[in-house]
């Protein structure tokens, strides 16, 4: 996953620009969201640190069940197999979900086997929120909320694009803000 601000198209994860000449299936098939000449800015998945309560607990019933399994096989294998389990979905449900802002827009691709696409543009964003933890801001995650809308009582009306768990969203957010600057001209 990558983080590129310097806007050259090309990030750690070898995410590009796309051109109007571009034939190449494999990148048109990989992100058919993306629109010609668009670049992508930061291409992130929710972090690791958002699931520290179901992995520890995953840790601990598999070591348990590890050493039950030296006693009693079975016995061993009743606290091995949820703990696989626990850990299958973190797994799951980390790896569906990708954040990527773009030059034009901000997009949420979610699934792994059925793609679900929910986009915004930047220019319509009225606000950003981010919400934070003592612990996930001092490992520097937060979820960050697009919104179209700003009511007296905070932000949007349930319209809100949500990003849970951006790693490093001080610098996403910061992101947003000047292609947001950049679309408004601003």
């Amino acid at each position: 996953m990558g983080y590129n601000e310097s806007g050259t198209g090309k990030g750690e994860s070898g995410s590009s620009k796309r051109s109007n000449s571009e034939t190449s299936s494999e990148s048109a098939e990989s992100e058919p969201f993306l629109l010609n000449d668009e670049t992508v800015i930061v291409d992130v998945r929710p972090t690791w640190w958002g699931w520290t309560g179901y992995i520890a607990l995953a840790s601990m019933l598999l070591g348990l069940g590890l050493l039950l399994s030296f006693v009693e096989f079975a016995v061993g294998m009743m606290a091995v197999i949820p703990g696989v389990l626990l850990a299958g979905y973190v797994w799951y449900q980390r790896s569906r979900h990708r954040y990527l802002v773009t030059d034009r827009r901000i997009i949420v691709v979610s699934g792994l086997w059925t793609r679900t696409t929910t986009e915004t543009w930047v220019e319509d964003v009225s606000g950003l929120q981010t919400k934070t933890t003592t612990f996930s801001r001092s490992r520097g995650y937060a979820t960050v909320a697009a919104s179209h809308t700003v009511s007296p009582s905070g932000f949007g009306l349930g319209g809100d694009l949500q990003l849970q768990g951006v790693p490093n969203y001080k610098r996403v957010t910061q992101t947003i803000r000047r292609c947001q600057s950049k679309r408004k001209g601003r």
